[in-house]
């Protein structure tokens, strides 16, 4: 189980003091984008694909799965699926793989993962902000051990196993066979909502046009919708491209491209860059290029993206800094713009955030200056939301600033900070539930551990 808080998760953390928590105690960056938030929603079972799917294996070879809440015959939702890919982060060489698998080993094995998780937000079964038919669905979470985004099938690096398309290929073909996925045929289709939150994002958006073809003859019975919280990478130098921390996203896409043999790389991407298919991996190039309807948040002031080509606290920025700064959000506002003008539903909060549609507060509460949040955004696509206008082809909420922290429906950066010098340097209590209890003096312990690495 992962042992320390969760950032972008729990609404407790905000994405920075996450950052700057976790560069306290020596951890990686990732640790802020994958921990399963324990919020109140539904238990979730864990599902090993170790019988009848061999080959979908985590990095160090163990067996992968997925958690798992059927929906009852009784329930509105038994024919709607929501398929959500876990967070997580990457690594691109043997170095990184053995840093991360120390540190967060449950992104690299499936020994350490707990038997039941209770997740919120999108898998929330409580929560009355979900239409009746999303939290009576069939839910499921598939866990992020590949360290490739979901995305690769290789192996590299003395013997690491980058086999995430494997994993997905293995865990449709479970919910079919095993669960009935696809059953009903064309007289009582379901619905797919296939997605994930940021590495689990940018996996979905590359598998996203080929879902269909990966559920064999049950596509005939299956509606794919996409389902994108923080797949936009945006092919920006960093603000100082001489300091060895900051990340250049482009290139790292084109490291992971060059040994992890993806395919799913879309044949119109695929032929617009015949000399670059790095960037049919990134999502600047490629949401565009997606067919199957999809809604796509992308904060303009993306914590990870800014952490990785800013770095640095928001409250020291340079006016240099806060100029890349806006001009990062410009740049995720028009790509945006561009994705709603294909008929996908679009929202960009100006907010200093990252992927939170499994935290209820981050899906449900956070929102744009119109006052519209992703879950809004989501039910307006399928045509759930109250008061929406149906005749509108063009879902696109958008906020219009672009200064740090001038979104209305998210606290500042500097707000945020201020709230949490006045808070205690223990770790946050998270929730303690059935499917997953951690005591207090265990999560001390981490962190202790932490320090000595």
């Amino acid at each position: 189980a992962s042992l320390l808080p969760s950032c972008g998760a729990v609404s407790e953390f905000s994405f920075g003091h996450c950052l700057a928590r976790m560069a306290a105690m020596k951890l990686a960056a990732v640790s802020c984008l994958s921990l399963v938030p324990l919020a109140r929603g539904g238990y979730m079972d864990l599902v090993s694909l170790k019988d009848r799917h061999p080959d979908a294996v985590c990095l160090d070879g163990t067996p992968s799965g997925y958690h798992l809440h059927l929906a009852e015959d009784t329930d509105v939702g038994k024919n709607t699926w929501i398929v959500y890919l876990e967070s997580g982060g990457w690594c691109w060489d043997r170095e990184s793989c053995d840093e991360r698998c120390v540190k967060r080993p449950e992104l690299c094995t499936s020994k350490v993962w707990p038997e039941t998780l209770e997740v919120g937000g999108l898998l929330s079964r409580t929560s009355k902000d979900l239409h009746i038919s999303l939290r009576t669905a069939n839910k499921v979470f598939i866990r992020y051990c590949t360290s490739d985004a979901h995305m690769g099938d290789a192996t590299a690096f003395g013997g690491l196993q980058f086999r995430g398309q494997k994993v997905i290929q293995a865990v449709l073909s479970d919910l079919v066979v095993e669960h009935g996925l696809g059953k009903g045929g064309a007289s009582e289709r379901d619905l797919l909502l296939f997605g994930g939150g940021s590495a689990g994002s940018r996996g979905a958006m590359v598998h996203l046009d080929y879902v269909l073809p990966m559920l064999g003859s049950a596509a005939a019975g299956v509606d794919v919708v996409g389902f994108l919280d923080s797949p936009l990478w945006l092919d920006m130098p960093p603000f100082n491209t001489s300091d060895p921390e900051r990340w250049n996203l482009a290139e790292q896409t084109a490291t992971i491209h060059s040994f992890a043999q993806v395919s799913h790389l879309g044949p119109d991407c695929a032929a617009a860059y015949p000399d670059k298919q790095w960037k049919c991996m990134l999502g600047e190039y490629r949401l565009p290029f997606l067919k199957t309807r999809y809604v796509v948040a992308a904060a303009l002031h993306d914590g990870f993206g800014l952490w990785a080509l800013v770095g640095g606290s928001p409250s020291e920025w340079s006016t240099a800094e806060l100029e890349y700064v806006e001009a990062f959000a410009n740049r995720t506002a028009l790509v945006l713009e561009h994705i709603a003008s294909n008929g996908h539903a679009v929202i960009g909060m100006a907010c200093y955030t990252h992927s939170e549609s499994l935290s209820d507060d981050g899906f449900f509460k956070k929102h744009t200056g119109g006052g519209k949040s992703l879950n809004y955004a989501l039910h307006h696509l399928l045509g759930l939301a109250e008061g929406a206008n149906g005749a509108i082809s063009v879902i696109k909420y958008i906020d219009d600033c672009r200064t740090l922290g001038c979104g209305k429906g998210c606290v500042p950066p500097e707000t945020q900070e201020e709230e949490e010098e006045e808070e205690s340097d223990e770790p946050h209590e998270l929730d303690a539930t059935p499917a997953m209890t951690i005591s207090m003096s265990t999560m001390l312990l981490a962190v202790v551990s932490a320090l000595a690495i």
